[in-house]
């Protein structure tokens, strides 16, 4: 008998558990791709990119006639980055406490509520984040789209 209770009070403890493991992935599916690139598309696939001409940004592109507008937010540019010459991060850069808000109020409306840690938010799968940071000194703030599995 004291057997059985053991064996149920540790299946109660680890449904329990269960829930709050998989409370941090995010349970929509995550992007696959950004403004019509798939994740692990090559460089050379992409013809209207531009690398970024300052030291440190190797592997950097940008698009010359970006679109600088991202759902309702105004932005200042998108950068794309490249892992053994595939897609696997875009990075776009805002100003505005109120561009903020539209780009964190159209991922909530996306993909539901993430996880706020200090002066960042983001929403995170097994294979893939998404990162929305701000910096009240410069009102200046990020947003990360990071493929993290494995490229093709």
């Amino acid at each position: 008998m004291k057997t059985h209770h053991i064996l149920a009070l540790t299946l109660i403890l680890s449904f329990m558990a269960t829930p709050t493991l998989a409370s941090d992935y995010v349970l929509t599916p995550p992007p696959s791709s950004f403004r019509g690139l798939e994740w692990g598309t090559k460089l050379a696939d992409i013809p209207d990119l531009a690398p970024v001409a300052k030291a440190g940004f190797s592997d950097t592109f940008f698009r010359p006639n970006e679109e600088l507008k991202f759902g309702e937010a105004e932005i200042v540019s998108v950068a794309y980055y490249f892992h053994e010459d595939k897609l696997y991060r875009v990075g776009i850069a805002f100003k505005g406490r109120v561009n903020q808000f539209f780009l964190k109020d159209m991922l909530l409306q996306k993909y539901g509520p993430g996880r706020g840690v200090g002066f960042r938010y983001g929403w995170m799968w097994p294979n893939f984040s998404i990162d929305l940071s701000y910096d009240n000194d410069k009102n200046t703030g990020a947003l990360f789209y990071t493929f993290e599995g494995s490229q093709k």
